[in-house]
C-alpha cells in the first residue's frame, strides 16, 4: 500500500533547474570546439560542473574567471581579459561562451566592454568567436539561460543576409530547446533525414553529450557538436523548425537576420505533436511520411488500447 512521506521542506529545487548560468553553458556545449567561460568565482564553476559530470557521466570543458574579495568590490573586467586570454593561447577554442554569474552582475559587470578590450589588447586571437550572455542565477531558471545563449549565439554568430535563403534547398535549421536530450536530438535528426533532408542542429548536444569514446585520450574543449561554419550557414536553409516555447527570441532573432522561414512547436509529445512534426516534413520535402512512422504510429495506438482496457 503507498505510504505518503511529508517533508519538512517547504519545497526542493534542483540546482540543474534552477541555475539560469547552468542553462546558458550548456547551449555552449553544443557547439564543436567550445568553451563555456563563468565569470564568477571558482565554486560557481565547480558546482556547474560537478553536477554536469554527474548528469552526463562524461568530461564537461568548463572555465572560470576566479573573481576573488578585491575584484568582487573594484571590478573584475582584468579578470575576463585575462581568462580570455590564456584559455586562446593554451586551447584555442573556435568559441568561448562568455557567461556572467549572480556574483558578477551583482558587482555590475559590463561583458560587451571587457569583451572590446580584450579584443584591443590581444588582436592576434582575432580568429576565436567570443559569445557574451547575461545569465545571472538570481533571474530566469535553466531553460531561459539556455535560450538567452541561443539567441546570443544566434545574434553574433549568423551573417545578417536574408538573400540566401533555399541556396540548401534540403537543409533545415532545428531550433533545440533545453528541453531535448541527446537521445531526443538523436529522434528529431533521424526523423528529418528519412524525408531526405539534412538537418542543422542549433545547438547540436547529441554529437558533444551522447555517451561516446573519444579517438583522443584527452581534449579540453568539447568534441562533436554544431561547427561555427554549419551554423553560418542557417541563413542558406529552406526552412527553420523550432521546438519550444522558450525559444521565441531566438526564433525571432534568426528569422530577422536570415528571412528563412519558420515553423514553431512546443514539446514533441503525443500524437498530436508528433503527427503536426511529421506533416511538416512531408511538406517541406514534398515527399510522403516514411511507412516506418507509420507503422510505430499503429504501434503506439495498439499499446494505448491494449492499456485502456486493461
Amino acid at each position: 500500500m503507498a505510504q505518503i512521506i511529508n517533508r519538512n521542506k517547504a519545497l526542493a529545487v534542483s540546482p540543474l533547474k534552477a541555475s539560469q548560468t547552468m542553462g546558458a553553458a550548456l547551449a555552449f556545449l553544443g557547439l564543436a570546439r567550445s568553451m563555456p567561460l563563468l565569470h564568477g568565482s571558482q565554486g560557481c564553476t565547480a558546482f556547474a560542473k560537478v553536477f554536469f559530470v554527474r548528469h552526463f557521466r562524461e568530461p564537461v570543458p568548463l572555465q572560470t574567471t576566479a573573481m576573488d574579495q578585491v575584484s568582487s568590490v573594484m571590478g573584475a573586467d582584468e579578470n575576463v581579459v585575462e581568462a580570455l586570454r590564456t584559455i586562446c593561447d593554451k586551447q584555442h577554442p573556435a568559441v568561448i561562451g562568455l557567461l556572467s554569474t549572480a556574483l558578477a552582475e551583482t558587482q555590475g559587470c559590463d561583458l560587451h566592454s571587457a569583451v572590446h578590450q580584450f579584443r584591443r589588447e590581444y588582436p592576434e586571437y582575432g580568429d576565436v568567436a567570443v559569445v557574451s550572455v547575461n545569465s545571472p542565477d538570481f533571474s530566469g531558471c535553466f531553460e531561459s539561460g539556455f535560450a538567452a545563449a541561443l539567441k546570443a549565439m544566434i545574434e553574433a554568430l549568423v551573417p545578417e543576409r536574408r538573400d540566401q535563403v533555399g541556396q540548401r534547398p534540403r537543409q533545415v535549421n532545428v531550433l533545440c530547446s533545453a528541453s531535448l536530450t541527446p537521445g531526443d536530438l538523436e529522434f528529431v535528426a533521424e526523423s528529418i533525414e528519412s524525408f531526405g533532408l539534412r538537418p542543422l542542429l542549433i545547438p547540436d548536444l547529441s554529437g558533444s553529450l551522447d555517451g561516446h569514446l573519444d579517438e583522443a585520450a584527452f581534449n579540453p574543449l568539447t568534441t562533436g557538436g554544431l561547427t561555427l561554419d554549419e551554423l553560418a550557414s542557417a541563413g542558406q536553409s529552406a526552412a527553420t523548425l523550432v521546438i519550444g516555447q522558450s525559444l521565441t527570441a531566438a526564433a525571432d532573432a534568426l528569422a530577422a537576420r536570415s528571412g528563412v522561414p519558420d515553423r514553431r512547436f512546443g514539446l514533441l509529445l503525443g500524437l498530436e505533436a508528433v503527427d503536426a512534426w511529421l506533416m511538416a516534413l512531408s511538406e517541406i520535402s514534398g515527399n510522403p511520411v516514411p511507412e516506418r512512422w507509420q507503422r510505430q504510429r499503429r504501434q503506439l495506438q495498439d499499446a494505448m488500447l491494449d492499456t485502456h482496457f486493461m
